[in-house]
């Protein structure tokens, strides 16, 4: 027997503890996932592993959600909702890591045909969800697919505008057609604002809210949807890592720390309940919390971290992205490489720009530190070959071509630029061994006219050492505070309260005499960075 239902659940990553089906929602404080109101027809056999699934999959816990439709499917082999759900958990597309082979393995094993596969469906809702992924995992390029979703999903949306999960799904659509369209993001804010109006616990709601307004210009509107979310779904790693996405881009930098604490001790929890191996470590929350250390100016704390993740780095691809991107920041913020640390040369070849251009700046502020112009001269040579190759795997719209593998490291034309910027920093250090004022000055404003082209990143950015403060920073050796000070405040304005920027700006301002302005500085950096020392002149 099938059943529509608007359910309320509780429930724990790895222990289904209720299900209650009412006509009411009615969130409560144990709340372990979320809560959905959906009005599908699952059957009775299925029906409490799907809602599992689906609360996972809000959450983008894939492989957690996989294993609760797979749980489904083995339920009632013929609920063909189990089954999109199955084939949803691969496509992965705001992580850059969709697997469409994968995903017509699931679809196919339904029946052979979409013809016969859509007469599986038992109602038109059904149907509509079904058409998304044989839209998703059909024929045509990636871009054409995530475009050809979110136009179905909206004509979904316009026949169920009161259907939460059709909306959930949409407001997801229109982040993978444009991440980086605005009008995109706006309208799926606008849709999840929906869904949290009605249901304030949705999780996937709670969590396309903070996508869609992941930037320092519009972070403070899901401000109050991070902090919600924090609290939504304890047992789901990457939903209590989602909040600090917020947080870094408003500079709430004890958040930041919390969240990614908290995050990560669910991976832990996750992996010892689960018998699993390394590779399940939260390596994302620790990164992240590693960068929060930092901002903090809790510079051997986050060295300790870094410390362990050199313990865990041949665990699996991500684990070494992140050591990379770790050690590089460390040196970056902190201004030193911490005692009895040895430097890690980490195999990058099947990384991405990002880490690319992390691996060989690390090792030129080395070089830097060693007074070693000719290994600078390696490091500048050895990126320049990356970003050549890189740049033949782009086309003229600035996308990555098939050719270049995985969309989590493949090249965009924005990264060729941000590499671009990162040259001309090496450069500048090169330069300045060799004690060549002009040419130094000469690459680090390239460097910060190219960085003023670029979009904003979240997280822990692609170009670690923002070109502003290494000019603002070079600028104050120079003494020319004024101009340093005006480079500092570039930083800040879509950087906000980072440290390193905050204590450029704070010299500035101590070195020009403006007393009053250097103590509000002061101020703010006790507020978010408690453990940096500032002294008191």
């Amino acid at each position: 027997m099938k059943k529509p239902t608007v359910i309320s659940l509780t429930l724990s990553l790895f222990v289904l503890i209720a299900a209650s089906c009412t006509q009411q929602s009615s969130s409560s404080e144990d709340t372990q996932l979320g809560d959905l109101h959906h009005s599908l027809s699952i059957s009775d056999k299925a029906s409490e592993s799907f809602d599992q699934g689906l609360l996972l999959l809000h959450s983008f816990e894939y492989d957690d959600a996989s294993e609760a439709f797979q749980k489904a499917i083995k339920a009632d082999p013929d609920e063909l909702m189990a089954h999109w759900g199955l084939a949803m958990t691969h496509y992965r597309a705001l992580w850059g890591l969709q697997d469409v082979e994968a995903g017509r393995k699931v679809i196919q094993a339904v029946a052979e045909t979409k013809e016969a596969r859509m007469k599986k469906a038992e109602n038109q809702l059904e149907s509509d969800f079904w058409e998304g992924v044989e839209i998703l995992y059909g024929e045509g390029e990636l871009d054409e697919r995530n475009k050809s979703y979110s136009d179905h999903m909206a004509e979904v949306y316009a026949a169920n505008p009161d259907n939460q999960e059709v909306a959930a799904f949409y407001a997801l659509g229109l982040m993978w057609a444009g991440y980086t369209d605005q009008d995109n993001l706006n309208k799926s804010a606008e849709v999840a604002a929906g869904i949290i109006a009605e249901n304030p616990t949705h999780p996937g709601a709670l969590h396309y809210m903070i996508h869609a307004n992941d930037d320092p210009e519009y972070a403070q509107i899901a401000l109050t949807a991070a902090d919600k979310y924090a609290t939504v779904a304890p047992d789901a790693s990457h939903a209590l890592h989602m909040p600090s996405h917020i947080y870094v881009a408003l500079g709430m930098w004890d958040k930041v720390v919390s969240s990614n604490i908290a995050s990560y001790q669910a991976s832990l929890h996750r992996m010892e309940a689960k018998r699993l191996g390394g590779k399940e470590r939260g390596y994302h929350a620790m990164a992240w919390l590693h960068y929060g250390y930092l901002q903090t100016g809790e510079y051997q704390k986050a060295a300790d971290l870094l410390a362990e993740i050199i313990g865990y780095h041949q665990d699996s691809t991500a684990s070494k992205s992140y050591l990379i991107t770790m050690q590089n920041e460390q040196r970056i913020e902190a201004g030193y490489w911490p005692e009895g640390l040895t430097p890690q040369q980490v195999d990058y070849s099947k990384l991405g720009l990002s880490e690319k251009s992390a691996m060989h700046f690390f090792n030129s502020s080395l070089a830097f530190d060693k007074k070693d112009a000719a290994g600078l001269q390696v490091e500048i040579d050895g990126l320049n070959r990356q970003l050549s190759k890189a740049s033949l795997l782009v086309n003229d719209e600035g996308i990555a071509m098939c050719s270049a593998g995985p969309t989590r490291y493949a090249p965009t034309k924005e990264g060729l630029k941000k590499t671009q910027v990162v040259i001309h920093q090496m450069e500048a250090l090169l330069a300045q061994l060799k004690g060549d004022a002009a040419l130094t000055e000469g690459h680090l404003a390239k460097a910060t006219q190219l960085e003023s082209e670029c979009s904003y990143d979240a997280g822990p950015p692609f170009i670690a050492y923002p070109s502003f403060e290494q000019y603002g920073d070079w600028l104050l050796a120079q003494n020319r505070p004024e101009e340093a000070l005006a480079q500092f405040n570039q930083s800040l304005t879509n950087r906000k309260n980072r440290n390193k920027a905050l204590r450029g700006k704070l010299a500035a301002l101590e070195a020009l005499g403006r007393t009053d302005e250097a103590k509000e500085v002061k101020a703010i950096i006790s507020q978010y960075a408690p453990a940096q020392k500032v002294a008191v002149r």
